[in-house]
């Protein structure tokens, strides 16, 4: 379809058209010499067409006469009050407390009182930019999403008529490296750590737990009559809630190698009279984040003269380990460590095992669950 033209030139105001894009019906228009285009959110059909030609120009018409628009256009709309919308609707989501520190703490400091029609892509594409010095891209793409939502509610209230963080072009994101660490490490971390970290080292490798669900155990989720470990939280943020995903709340077991740690542990708990299981040795609470273990974890690395590795490592090298073991299966590892799926279990980990399969017993006979017979003759 052609775009349709209706007339309206008074005050500053030149002809009035609309046209399609993706399917919906926009219009178009000059003011004072400078050129809107406004989303009518209807699909572009012949009779939407009929609609915007006998009410939606004539009414804009109007709004153009009688200054109505240019004055909308004049009010500033700061990105503050629309910051504020967003994070109102975001207040039952679990993900509420990530996403508002994101708004607070990257996007408030830079865009707070910037009028929201003034926002360029030029000035969003720089941010990101600055961003990327420090973060990576994927952590930068969901920065970027949250601007993103908080600008489409401009568009909403029709602020403005296009979103300037649409589609801003970023490096491909290379996930960060695992490294799981070998049991001669393990062992030497282990060694090298003291007190308190000394068993939070030991219980991070013997469980492959989150640190969040580390922070947030306390002393009644340890049962040695079971020799289980309740996992049904988390701490971020200085929040605590469930675990991500329903298979993150679980029952692991508690391996005899960590038995000594885990009641030196309760021992110190006893002593400082904390309900925690790994209280914060300054303020006897729970720490408010797992990020402020790192301090603690890179000093033992650096004792211990090995390579800076992410806490997080612990994780994957319970998992790599228990699987080299052969003593248990994938699917028990995977439940172990909360995992959603054995699928997801075996994509994650499986490059850490590139020749395994050449190790398999080559006497093995597959269709009778036997070793073959050697000897065995060809008829």
């Amino acid at each position: 379809m052609k775009p349709i033209k209706s007339t309206g030139s008074q005050k500053g105001a030149k002809m009035i058209s609309f046209f399609n894009r993706n399917g919906k019906l926009y219009v178009q228009f000059d003011v004072n010499g400078k050129r809107y285009q406004r989303s009518t959110k209807l699909e572009d059909t012949p009779k939407n067409r009929t609609l915007v030609q006998k009410e939606v120009v004539p009414k804009l018409q109007y709004k153009i006469i009688s200054g109505e628009f240019e004055k909308k256009q004049k009010q500033a709309y700061p990105f503050s009050e629309l910051a504020t919308k967003y994070k109102m609707s975001k207040e039952k989501l679990k993900t509420y407390r990530h996403l508002r520190g994101m708004v607070d703490n990257k996007l408030l400091p830079i865009f707070g009182n910037k009028d929201v029609k003034e926002m360029s892509r030029g000035e969003i594409k720089k941010f990101a930019d600055t961003l990327l010095l420090d973060l990576t891209p994927k952590r930068t793409r969901m920065i970027l999403n949250v601007l993103k939502a908080i600008l489409d509610i401009a568009i909403e209230y029709e602020y403005i008529s296009a979103n300037p963080a649409d589609n801003i072009k970023l490096p491909k994101h290379k996930p960060l490296q695992m490294k799981p660490f070998m049991p001669d490490e393990v062992q030497a971390l282990i060694n090298g750590a003291d007190g308190w970290f000394k068993n939070m080292v030991a219980f991070a490798f013997y469980t492959g737990v989150r640190q969040g669900e580390m922070i947030a155990l306390n002393i009644g989720d340890i049962d040695f009559e079971t020799m289980t470990i309740n996992i049904d939280k988390r701490i971020a943020h200085g929040e605590v809630d469930t675990p991500k995903t329903e298979s993150s709340v679980r029952k692991i077991p508690i391996f005899q190698p960590l038995v000594p740690f885990l009641k030196n542990q309760l021992d110190l708990c006893k002593k400082e009279m904390c309900f925690t299981l790994f209280f914060n040795p300054y303020t006897k609470d729970s720490f408010y984040d797992s990020k402020k273990l790192s301090k603690y974890w890179y000093e033992l690395l650096d004792k211990c003269k090995l390579e800076h590795r992410r806490f997080y490592n612990t994780r994957h090298s319970f998992v790599t380990n228990m699987i080299r073991s052969g003593q248990v299966s994938i699917l028990d590892v995977s439940q172990m460590v909360g995992h959603k799926t054995i699928e997801e279990t075996i994509s994650t980990y499986t490059k850490f095992f590139p020749e395994e399969h050449l190790k398999v017993n080559r006497n093995l006979d597959p269709f009778t669950d036997t070793i073959a017979d050697t000897k065995l003759k060809m008829r």
